[in-house]
């Protein structure tokens, strides 16, 4: 009977073992799951900040921009940008007078699925940076408000919480099973020599040090539980090493641009940064460069996006191709690449780099089979001469090449202090250019144009002015280059041919049948594939005949792109409005001009009219442009005319229409009007 019961009270003191065990392992396991879930949740409050953080030092620039310029536009743009992260909430841009300048608000679609994580980590939270410029000013523009939702790292946290405690009861589990087995089969001696081997294990390389199978132990249980252990302690080096390459590569693209692979401005101003650190020292002179593209939005509107992105790799790789050992070259924004250069002995080597640019991009760039070419401005400034903070030498060189872009294209300028007070004047001029239309400050006066056989006006040419409500009237040459920088061209133009159409179709109706209206459309509006559409939809609008509206070009957009000319001047001469090439002779090809494209008339620039008739050399030109104008049986314009004796010089070389001072200045259409029914005396 004894005999019988041993079997059972073993068999009763191994599950009180297993028990045992397991109820440790267990306790254990729970203690360090709490303890894990609290560590944890330490590490999801810590991220939820530093990421709210980033976000703020990411957008702070552009936001100040925005709040700088009190676009509200580009303060909104932004902001949606900012919903692309799912963890924000709302944003808003907050001007010093506590206006609002944008904001912007998820729709509430967060995965909410636990208050507890709500109790944790709060299930909203607000962070907010200032917006100012330290230098040169250190002004204070508004504030950047940020609303993260912790929904996404809660529910996250949850889970992780969730898969700590299964783990770790099953770890428990298994590991109170491996113990009692291990110690019901009496292997505590090999089971000894194991735990010291695991205990000569360096945590930060697990997989260098194997552990040893105790002798004897080869082929049962313990040495495939070593195995498996020196399997799992590789696994574990393994996907350290792939978690250092990952940091590695996350580092890494936050510091390159992904579509150039150049440095971004971050890795620009840690360049820069060191290299100031180090020039302390040496007193070594370094340059500065800003290069922008010129009319790369146009370039976009011309092509498509691809081709400009294929471009600005192409771009990329040239500069890196050429300039890689001798500067630090990187990718400020989408149209704006910097240029760091040490080592500079004298400042006209950064003027000789400048040049070299300018050169390097002289070369045209082949996209499917088609040879673009473009140009650049460049903005120099230099350290120690201009400044020795970081942000202050990138952002003087940025407003040199501003500066110069509003002067001419394809060129280099070296940073002044004049500098930063015209580009925030002319900063501000854009900004209240883009809402002029919008505010009803432009207008269009008339200049009479007159057929000198009969001293009868035919005509005028609509001029388009800007009254600002502070500066007044803006000159022409100031706003419509910054007009066909920002593209705001095409609305503006597209008012001005609408108008004009308008007043031509009045006229009409007031019984003026016979009078003309000349446009002077931008190359930016010529570069629109709906132009001649539009022009046509005009037309037909307002019930005026094709060859009473005179469209006039500048040999500029033909020198720009000879192909898109001719596919543009063809579409809209098959509308029957009259052409006319402006400004004729200040090019370089006028004669292919008008042997290539459908030219009704040309206009003899003013400076070629000016001092006739005892100017000879001007003589000369005016009287071989009317002689081509005859060969090609197109009639010929002069412009600039302010004296009968230029007017009688030029009808007797069969010039036959003219317009200047001398018939009228540009006037309002009330005056204009009154100029018809009662022309001057031309004597």
């Amino acid at each position: 009977m004894d005999s019988s019961k041993s079997p059972r009270v073993q068999h009763s003191l191994a599950k009180k073992l297993l028990k045992k065990v397991i109820l440790a392992a267990l306790t254990l396991g729970l203690f360090f799951s709490i303890t894990q879930i609290v560590l944890d949740a330490r590490q999801s409050d810590k991220k939820i900040d530093i990421k709210a953080k980033q976000i703020l030092a990411m957008m702070k620039e552009p936001a100040t921009r925005a709040a700088f310029r009190l676009d509200s536009k580009m303060g909104e743009e932004i902001l949606l940008g900012l919903l692309a992260l799912q963890e924000v909430h709302t944003a808003s841009i907050k001007l010093v007078n506590e206006q609002v300048l944008a904001t912007v608000e998820r729709q509430s679609d967060s995965p909410r699925s636990s208050h507890l994580s709500d109790f944790i980590l709060s299930p909203s939270r607000s962070y907010e940076t200032p917006l100012y410029k330290e230098e040169p000013y250190h002004e204070t523009y508004g504030s950047l408000l940020l609303t993260i939702d912790t929904a996404y790292d809660g529910n996250g946290f949850i889970q992780r919480s969730i898969v700590i405690i299964l783990s770790s009861i099953a770890s428990a589990i298994l590991m109170a099973v491996l113990l009692y087995l291990i110690y019901a089969a009496a292997l505590t001696g090999p089971l000894n020599k194991v735990i010291y081997h695991l205990s000569q294990i360096n945590p930060e390389h697990p997989g260098k040090n194997q552990l040893s199978t105790p002798k004897g132990h080869e082929h049962n249980e313990l040495g495939l539980w070593v195995k498996t252990a020196n399997q799992l302690l590789a696994n574990v080096e393994r996907n350290f090493n792939l978690r250092q390459k990952a940091e590695v590569q996350i580092i890494r693209l936050s510091h390159y641009d992904h579509l150039t692979r150049l440095p971004n401005r971050k890795a620009l101003q840690k360049h820069l940064s060191r290299l100031l650190k180090q020039s302390k020292d040496n007193r070594e002179n370094i340059a500065v460069i800003c290069l922008g593209l010129d009319d790369f939005k146009s370039l976009n509107a011309q092509f498509n996006f691809n081709v400009a992105e294929h471009i600005l790799v192409s771009l990329s790789d040239r500069l890196r191709h050429h300039l890689s050992q001798k500067a630090y070259i990187g990718r400020l924004g989408e149209d704006q690449f910097a240029i760091i250069v040490s080592k500079l002995e004298q400042p006209y080597e950064a003027a000789e780099y400048a040049q070299e640019l300018l050169k390097l991009l002289s070369a045209p760039f082949e996209v499917n089979f088609e040879q673009i070419t473009i140009s650049a401005t460049i903005g120099i400034t230099l350290y120690p001469n201009d400044g020795n903070s970081v942000d202050r030498l990138l952002q003087q060189a940025e407003f040199a090449m501003i500066m110069a872009k509003s002067r001419s294209h394809n060129r280099y300028q070296f940073y002044i202090a004049t500098i930063d007070s015209e580009t925030r004047q002319r900063k501000k001029l854009e900004m209240d250019l883009h809402q002029a239309l919008e505010n009803h400050e432009f207008s269009l006066v008339y200049q009479p144009q007159v057929d000198f056989r009969n001293h009868q006006v035919i005509g005028a040419e609509a001029l388009l002015r800007w009254k600002h409500p502070e500066k007044g009237l803006i000159s022409p040459n100031t706003f419509i280059p910054m007009a066909e920088n920002n593209l705001d061209i095409i609305p503006i133009g597209n008012w001005v041919l609408e108008t004009a159409c308008h007043k031509l179709h009045e006229w009409n109706l007031a019984g003026y049948n016979n009078l003309r209206i000349a446009i002077n459309l931008s190359a930016v509006q010529l570069r629109d594939k709906q132009i001649a559409e539009h022009i046509s939809y005009l037309l037909e609008k307002y019930q005026i005949s094709p060859e009473s509206l005179e469209i006039e070009v500048t040999e500029t957009f033909i020198l720009e792109d000879f192909e898109l000319s001719a596919e543009q001047l063809k579409k809209i001469k098959q509308i029957g409005v009259t052409l006319a090439l402006d400004d004729f002779g200040t090019g370089y090809s006028s004669l292919s001009y008008l042997k290539q494209f459908p030219f009704d008339k040309i206009k003899i620039d003013k400076s070629f009219v000016e001092g006739l008739p005892n100017n000879t050399e001007n003589a000369v030109i005016v009287d071989a442009i009317i002689q081509l104008g005859s060969s090609f049986k197109i009639s010929v314009l002069a412009e600039g005319v302010e004296t009968k004796a230029q007017e009688d010089y030029l009808a007797g070389h069969g010039c036959g229409e003219g317009q200047g001072y001398y018939y009228g200045k540009p006037m309002s259409e009330t005056d204009f009007i009154e100029y018809i029914k009662n022309p001057p005396p031309f004597s």
